[in-house]
């Protein structure tokens, strides 16, 4: 077990926490476009530092699943990849969401999130998963989006493919049958989908090319 990869993963979590206790709203939020996902599902403004590197024209593919529950039920979505076996060593992904759900909590008071790990996360050697509540940047709660954020890391390129990690929201007991709920994603500058070289090429591609999901009320 690499014991760099595991506190590498502690500190991007502790990133997150640096964020929600400074309040920061700006500072380090960007974020890539994509034909995907729509605009209530993601931002579009990539940073400085990615400007001058050329995405890879094939890559690995994040996308989140569509879930139907009745009203006042526990939604489990799924975060995914597909097309990344044994290609990627680490994770930080904000996910985001409609902010009517309420995200189902380990530890509330420290913001640790439930979630279970799928297939694709067998041989990961840490992961993190908390709730981003406080200094929510104006583009999310200006669409009422919530956001949680997962992180894991591997030693070596042992990352696989399918379901990375499920999460649980609860939708509200009162929606009405056929509301349908966004799920996306939120892109910070410290967030990764990166191999063990590094290749950030690969992973521009896999931040302009995740797709969206959604809950649905039956």
């Amino acid at each position: 077990m690499n014991i760099k990869k595991i506190i590498a993963v502690i500190a991007v979590g502790a990133s997150l926490l640096t964020a929600v206790g400074c309040g920061d709203k700006k500072g380090s939020e960007s974020s890539f476009s994509s034909n995907n996902t729509s605009k209530s599902e993601r931002t579009a403004k990539p940073t400085e530092a990615w400007e001058d590197i050329v995405p890879a024209a094939d890559g690995p593919k994040l996308y989140l699943s569509n879930t139907t529950v009745k009203a006042g039920e526990i939604a489990e979505i799924t975060l995914s990849v597909k097309d990344a076996k044994e290609k990627w060593s680490m994770c930080g992904i904000h996910v985001t969401y409609d902010n009517a759900l309420t995200c189902e909590m380990r530890d509330a008071e420290k913001r640790y999130i439930h979630y279970s790990l799928g297939d694709a996360s067998t041989y990961n050697t840490a992961s993190v998963g908390m709730l981003w509540e406080e200094g929510l940047p104006d583009v999310l709660t200006e669409n009422n989006m919530g956001c949680l954020f997962f992180t894991e890391t591997f030693d070596g390129d042992w990352g696989g493919d399918g379901d990375i990690a499920s999460f649980y929201l609860k939708v509200p007991d009162d929606a009405k049958s056929g509301t349908v709920y966004k799920l996306g994603f939120y892109y910070r500058d410290t967030d990764r989908f990166s191999n063990a070289a590094g290749d950030r090429a690969m992973e521009k591609y896999v931040f302009e090319n995740w797709t969206g999901g959604s809950v649905t009320v039956e």
